[in-house]
């Protein structure tokens, strides 16, 4: 069962590398989507569980009653590490490999590594993600094993299609030393270092299903420890182990004499249920996690002195709620068309460490293309549409005029302009007569960045000619998810609170201060529904409470998306039974006690806290204050 996963994910791999430009035939993330512990990180990290990622549901929930049954039939990497524990090595023979598959108290490292990277998600970073083993697995085969595969089958004659990432050589290291570590022992990996098979582990607290040992029939002839897949001591006369149990099968199908078998419900005399932990050494995993986090932020390259090459991918978000998202599972630099998003090394500083980041020397961001939107698992990318992308700046370009051909060397280029996607275009051109070396005035046209329009795509550094350092390269200033790392002021403009103060709609007395929420703060005012906002593009979110004159209670909640078409997908989205059409905004439906409308960017949402039927003018009432306010 455990090939038939890994082959699956080798199907979607396929699926992934046939999408570019449109949208996937089916879920490629299918398997980070069902990882436990990136959903437990995820809503430690970020305070809210990613819409997706209820699929771990289907391998929790079944774990709390049959035990780590993932683990031993379904987790690809398992498979691969079981299928090398098989191969005959001279230090697992005989009786050292019996001696080899008995639990060891090196088991329990596992479970630290659990309390610290789940320590690091209270803090607000997803470092959980370098240890995941889907995530290890993926980002290794992606990004190392199949480029490489690529090449062989090839012939080593790379095209354009042929995937290049950074570091690809230390990933695949990293896959075989953990793999060769199998033929000294049994599925080490699993056994001593994997925090989701410790997270399975402790949830199987509570498993009704277990090994039940006859020790009548035994002649201790060990030949149960003999394929143990979990050192989880089968043998009778020493407690059987059930959190490090894969329900492999192994000891019962080499038993010579019948004497062991899972059963529901058995006896729990010759058992032991939890894992064997010590106690300060698991406040201290704790601990050393949650301070990590401090301790990587508190140098420079986090909030101040950013690295200039720190391009994230279109529709990121904010850098914290990025790291607190991001497993750093590949996924998205799998699915890039143009392999222009690769594993950061130092533009993230060492928390950030194999996060994407765009290269545009190696690609760039294809202003249709959506995919890495679509392949997120926990929303560090939220999805977005090809509408909208038009409106996502990843950062700015500059020109290096000591490098750039027309301005340096009087000689004619127009690469740039020519490869720049903007409508119209971010690069332009000037007439200029520049001295060449022989002193005569020659006629080039130079080229120029327009701010206002550049995307930050990278086709411009991509296409540069001057190969070693381009005379053209793209920076982070500018780009949409910071409100703070941005180099143009906007055009000045009276401001104009969204929610009006008392007295602005007949009745209406204001309760409360207005409360404003960034897009990645929003799960702090809606408990479970901030995801559905984020996905549609909510840049902010303005609340506050009112009173009407005969004591009627109702909040008001006014939310500025980056494109008109966020209100109206979420208005599309929302069930009309029961409401009618009202004439406000660009459109509005009032319900029994709330109303809903939408004006261009602008989202607004009214709930009355009361069941009297007359509420419907007093709502009405407030929205056209709040109407006439925004712009």
């Amino acid at each position: 069962m455990g090939f038939c996963a890994l082959f699956l994910w080798l199907l979607l791999e396929t699926d992934a590398r046939q999408a570019a430009g449109g949208r996937f035939h089916q879920p490629v993330n299918w398997f980070l989507e069902a990882d436990p512990l990136a959903a437990a990180v995820r809503a430690l990290s970020s305070g809210a569980l990613q819409r997706g990622l209820l699929w771990s549901l289907a391998i929790l929930i079944p774990t709390l009653f049959l035990g780590r049954f993932f683990c031993g039939w379904i987790c690809p990497l398992g498979t691969l590490n079981q299928l090398l524990s098989s191969v005959p090595s001279g230090s697992k023979r005989g009786k050292r490999r019996i001696d080899s598959n008995r639990y060891a108290r090196w088991q329990a490292v596992k479970y630290y590594v659990l309390l610290g990277v789940l320590g690091a998600a209270l803090g607000g970073s997803a470092m959980a993600g370098w240890l995941d083993p889907i995530a290890l697995l993926v980002r290794s085969l992606a990004l190392s094993i199949l480029p490489a595969a690529q090449v062989a089958l090839d012939g080593a004659r790379t095209g354009s299609g042929q995937p290049y990432f950074r570091q690809g050589f230390l990933f695949g290291l990293l896959l075989a030393a953990i793999l060769a570590l199998n033929l000294r022992i049994t599925r080490f990996w699993c056994r001593a270092l994997c925090p989701m098979g410790a997270l399975l582990g402790i949830a199987s607290r509570w498993s009704i299903l277990g090994l039940e040992k006859r020790a009548g029939p035994c002649r201790d002839c060990h030949r149960c420890l003999l394929h143990c897949q979990g050192g989880d001591d089968p043998i009778p006369g020493v407690p059987w182990r059930k959190a490090e149990c894969h329900l492999c099968g192994n000891c019962i199908a080499d038993c010579p004499e019948g004497g062991l078998r899972f059963r529901l419900f058995p006896s729990r005399d010759n058992m032991r249920e939890t894992p064997d932990l010590e106690r300060r050494k698991a406040l201290a995993g704790l601990l050393a996690g949650a301070a990590a986090v401090p301790l990587f932020r508190s140098t420079a390259g986090y909030a101040v002195e950013r690295h200039e090459g720190l391009l994230r991918p279109p529709g990121a978000q904010d850098e914290p709620a990025f790291l607190a998202r991001c497993i750093r599972c590949g996924e998205c630099m799998k699915a890039c068309p143009t392999h222009a998003l690769q594993p950061s090394v130092t533009e993230a500083g060492a928390e950030g460490l194999w996060t994407p980041v765009l290269a545009p020397r190696i690609g760039y961001c294809e202003p249709s293309c959506t995919l890495c939107g679509q392949v997120c698992p926990t929303g560090a990318i939220r999805e977005f549409t090809a509408e909208q992308k038009g409106s996502i700046r990843i950062g700015t370009a500059f020109y290096d005029r000591g490098r750039c051909l027309p301005w340096a060397m009087a000689t004619e280029c127009i690469v740039c302009q020519e490869w720049c996607p903007t409508s119209p275009k971010a690069v332009y051109l000037r007439e200029a007569d520049a001295a060449g070396a022989d002193g005569n005035l020659r006629h080039v046209r130079q080229p120029y960045i327009d701010p206002a329009q550049c995307t930050g795509c990278g086709a411009c550094e991509y296409a540069c000619p001057i190969q070693d350092r381009p005379a053209v390269y793209v920076t982070s200033i500018g780009e949409s998810r910071s409100p703070t790392n941005q180099m143009l002021l906007p055009a000045a403009r009276p401001a104009k609170a969204p929610l009006p103060e008392s007295g602005a709609a007949p009745g209406w007395v204001k309760t409360s201060e207005t409360r404003s929420f960034a897009a990645a703060e929003l799960w702090q005012e809606m408990d479970g529904g901030a995801d559905r906002y984020e996905k549609a593009g909510v840049e902010r979110t303005f609340t506050a409470e009112y009173r009407y004159r005969d004591g009627v209670e109702a909040n008001a909640e006014a939310h500025r998306f980056r494109t008109a078409a966020g209100p109206q997908e979420i208005m599309d989205a929302e069930p009309g039974a029961g409401s009618r059409p009202v004439d406000l905004g660009d459109a509005a439906r009032l319900y029994a006690a709330s109303l809903v409308s939408r004006k261009g960017r602008w989202l607004v949402r009214i709930v009355a806290y009361t069941d009297s039927p007359d509420v419907g003018p007093a709502l009405l009432a407030l929205a056209r204050a709040i109407d006439a306010r925004l712009s």
